[in-house]
């Protein structure tokens, strides 16, 4: 091969280009990607510091990243004259977090019912399809909708069912009668002309009759998780123990909610004082969580 034919093979390889440097007021000229390494830790703390956990950090620094990209090429020395902490506060500004605090504390997400526990959102993660005295507390509309449609429908097969029965019984069709109007029953009773004795023992025979065609909706006083663990129902609580196994202070807050012991106890100073308080409020949400999985009667 000529050297003429070399040359030309040399001229048409073109080196790798450098990354882009944009000047820093902590350590002169850094990549973009090296002031994401060094900045993205204490965004991560201070986000957590302000109640964010999960998935929501990364996806906060992530977009508070791309916006500081953007301004950097409009603007390549903005950071020239911006320490660490100023350059924190920059992506913190653009990393729309506190939209993730907002749907937080109007929501219960899937993730914090579940939290890696294995059941299905169609079995779990919907409120409203558990048992019936659940369906009157929940806030979807579809599932209140659907619950008074069942409630209906089970009343009318009760009443066709018991009207089957008391066909050819005078006295049961009273006494139907009076238990589903607001007539007066002393009245009724003798306008018919039927002893009142007789109509009663029929009263009370439907009466029971529909206790058992409608038993899935005999009243049911629901327990506190705080009773059903001092009853003995430890399982739920355990499991929330277990996702907190390597968070000391978070197993602190466990304590504190199960006992009559003051944060204080455990807090050396403020700050852990203010993690303990956190942390109670999330294991709360995890305990209520569980408590509400498991079988509660």
């Amino acid at each position: 091969m000529s050297e003429s034919i070399r040359n030309k093979i040399r001229q048409q390889i073109k080196p790798i280009p450098k990354a882009r440097l944009f000047p820093t007021g902590w350590n002169g000229e850094l990549t973009f990607e090296q002031i994401a390494e060094q900045v993205s830790p204490r965004v991560s703390w201070k986000l957590k510091s302000y109640g964010l956990y999960g998935q929501d950090i990364p996806d906060s620094i992530q977009n508070g990243l791309m916006k500081l990209w953007e301004q950097l090429l409009e603007t390549p020395d903005l950071l020239a004259e911006t320490n660490l902490t100023g350059a924190m506060w920059k992506i913190i500004a653009g990393s729309n977090s506190t939209w993730y605090l907002r749907y937080h504390r109007r929501y219960k997400t899937y993730t914090d019912v579940e939290f890696d526990r294995g059941y299905e959102v169609e079995e779990y993660g919907i409120s409203g399809l558990t048992n019936p005295s659940e369906w009157w507390h929940t806030s979807e509309r579809w599932a209140v909708w659907a619950s008074r449609v069942d409630f209906r429908l089970d009343i009318t097969a009760a009443m066709e069912t018991l009207a089957e029965e008391y066909d050819d019984d005078m006295k049961g069709l009273i006494a139907l009668y009076i238990l589903t109007t607001s007539v007066e029953p002393m009245e009724t009773i003798a306008t018919f002309g039927h002893p009142k004795s007789m109509v009663y023992e029929r009263i009370k025979g439907i009466r029971d009759r529909l206790q058992r065609l409608l038993k899935e909706y005999e009243p049911i006083q629901p327990r506190t998780w705080q009773e059903r663990l001092a009853a003995g129902e430890v399982e739920p609580y355990l499991q929330v123990v277990e996702h907190y196994q390597d968070r000391p202070l978070a197993l602190f807050a466990l304590y504190t909610l199960t006992t009559e012991t003051k944060v204080r106890r455990f807090a050396r100073d403020n700050n852990e004082r203010k993690m303990i308080i956190y942390y109670r409020k999330k294991c709360l949400k995890r305990i209520e969580a569980a408590y509400g999985q498991a079988a509660s009667f």
